[in-house]
């Protein structure tokens, strides 16, 4: 497995037989009942049940369970740092293992959030000692994911950021996302943007419709997210960067 040197943790190294799982593969269109041979943590042999010789590795019996290619996540909170009473990159890299997920990317809605360089390299170093799995950072567009001052992107990209977000705030100046996006064109990433207009969304709690109006609960417009859709594809578009819409209902 290809793993990005910006995806920082541990590759374990194994030598083992999984005998008889029913594997699946879609790149290879593979649906089968299989022998998975790894040595030292890559996959060294593939074949029918019984077919490859195993010699004197592990064996684990895969009958009745699938086996299939890693999950990846890219939108994962490890609230590290300042919020590990809630995650930590040890914990919440330990459950993606347990869960079948190859490697992580963390939001950097942190205490504080991840919107300098020092920063970064810091919470990087602690995953290459701490995390089960991979992992790679997201940093944040504007300092203190408040949307009002550009970070320094390029330095953040430097430091190994495979992008950028303010997470669950939207970037609600449409200046400041077109100057997000022209200095994209020049340190690379991706921006991935939460879309919602806040003077429009602010008060509500649920969907806006019967049942808000009927439960006296503050409702939220869809327009309040598709205006937005429509607001960022076209700046991207005019800029010619590249976006990622994130939490869409």
């Amino acid at each position: 497995m290809a793993v990005s040197p910006l995806l920082q943790g541990p590759l374990a190294s194994a030598d083992i037989l999984i005998a008889g799982a029913h594997t699946l593969d879609p790149r290879g269109e593979l649906d089968a009942s299989c022998d998975v041979l790894v040595r030292n943590g890559q996959i060294a042999a593939l074949g029918s049940p019984g077919e490859i010789d195993a010699g004197g590795v592990e064996v684990v019996s895969g009958e009745g369970k699938h086996l299939l290619p890693a999950f990846f996540d890219p939108h994962v909170h490890l609230r590290s740092p300042g919020q590990e009473h809630k995650e930590d990159l040890e914990t919440g890299t330990r459950a993606a293992a347990a869960g079948g997920f190859g490697a992580v990317i963390a939001m950097p809605n942190t205490d504080p959030p991840l919107d300098s360089a020092p920063l970064l390299r810091s919470v990087r170093e602690t995953a290459a000692r701490e995390a089960r799995v991979p992992v790679g950072f997201l940093a944040a567009i504007t300092r203190g994911l408040a949307g009002e001052e550009l970070s320094e992107m390029a330095e953040l990209a430097g430091e190994g950021a495979l992008g950028f977000t303010d997470d669950g705030r939207p970037v609600a100046s449409a200046g400041m996302l077109r100057k997000a996006l022209q200095y994209q064109r020049l340190c690379g990433g991706v921006l991935t943007l939460h879309e919602e207009d806040p003077s429009l969304s602010r008060g509500g709690s649920m969907h806006e419709g019967a049942v808000s109006a009927a439960l006296g609960v503050g409702g939220i417009p869809s327009v309040s997210e598709s205006t937005m859709v429509a607001r960022d594809a076209e700046l991207a578009g005019y800029e010619d960067g590249r976006v990622h819409f994130q939490h869409l209902s």
